[in-house]
């Protein structure tokens, strides 16, 4: 058991445990810290943006985050706010989950002893979603309730980890249910389309509603989006995100769910899968020479 001193006895077991977490230059590590990146970017380019909540304490996120998003009964998770300690012995871990229990801070242990560079954070990820991280990692997470702290192992080390708030509601939206959101009396629902201005001349807006922020400038519209400076977006409301095929959408929501928009979504197969799946009139088109009928990445 711990001694009195508390934070003092997890320092000193510190020579223990090796300083390595997340380090991209020591190979293809899938468990990140880092906000997702847009594919399209060169390998090794770094996002410039920063979360939503910035720098505040863990302790108001969380309390933000509990109180902004709801579990459907029975749902399954799709979505998860999370921080973690990472330590490279389970002793060490049980003796962090057992100072938890006992009501210490979680982001202050996790400044001091963990060896993930999110520690500077207190161990705060951010918003993740079901494959971003290794799958022990996610199966404890997908399947833990908002407030559980949780001990596991996976390749990286021991890690223990809170939920600090989670969501059921799907990342991708089915052409189907767009069309019914789309109709007199449906629930609201904010929607952006992200195609470049060349694309909207050969298929325009499918609604007024939806606002123009193409994916080509998203390292400038993004940072204002997530802190609140975009006209007509509420960061609190459900939002979708809509390209030509699906691929940019996804991108798109898939990065700002993770920066602290729980309620991205995409259109599953872009305006293309809609027009040919809820509205034959909406035009179909190839977005350049090099674009094909069967792949997602438009």
């Amino acid at each position: 058991r711990m001694r009195s001193s508390g934070l003092m006895s997890l320092a000193l077991l510190l020579s223990a445990v090796l300083p390595a977490c997340l380090a991209l230059a020591a190979g293809p590590v899938r468990l990140r810290s880092a906000p997702v990146v847009p594919r399209w970017l060169p390998a090794g380019s770094a996002s410039p943006m920063s979360t939503r909540h910035g720098p505040q304490p863990l302790a108001l996120i969380e309390a933000e985050a509990a109180a902004a998003v709801a579990i459907e009964p029975g749902a399954a998770l799709t979505r998860a706010h999370v921080a973690h300690i990472l330590v490279d012995t389970e002793e060490l871990a049980l003796l962090v989950a057992e100072k938890l229990d006992q009501g210490s801070d979680f982001a202050q242990i996790a400044e001091t002893v963990s060896t993930c560079e999110s520690a500077a954070r207190g161990g705060d990820l951010g918003w993740i979603t079901p494959g971003m991280y290794v799958a022990e990692f996610d199966a404890v997470v997908f399947n833990s309730q908002p407030g559980e702290t949780v001990v596991v192992d996976t390749p990286f080390g021991w890690h223990v980890i809170r939920v600090l708030a989670a969501s059921s509601l799907p990342l991708p939206m089915a052409p189907a249910e767009l069309k019914r959101r789309l109709a007199p009396g449906a629930p609201p629902l904010q929607m952006v389309d992200v195609r470049d201005l060349d694309e909207l001349e050969r298929a325009p807006l499918l609604d007024p509603r939806f606002l123009s922020l193409p994916y080509t400038q998203w390292q400038e519209w993004t940072p204002r989006l997530i802190a609140a400076e975009i006209s007509g977006i509420d960061l609190d409301q459900e939002t979708l995100f809509m390209d030509h095929r699906g691929g940019r959408g996804e991108r798109i929501a898939q990065f700002l769910a993770q920066s602290g928009l729980p309620l991205a979504r995409y259109l599953d197969g872009g305006i293309n899968a809609y027009a040919e799946q809820a509205d034959a009139s909406v035009p179909l088109y190839l977005e350049s020479a090099g674009d094909c009928s069967t792949c997602h990445e438009h």
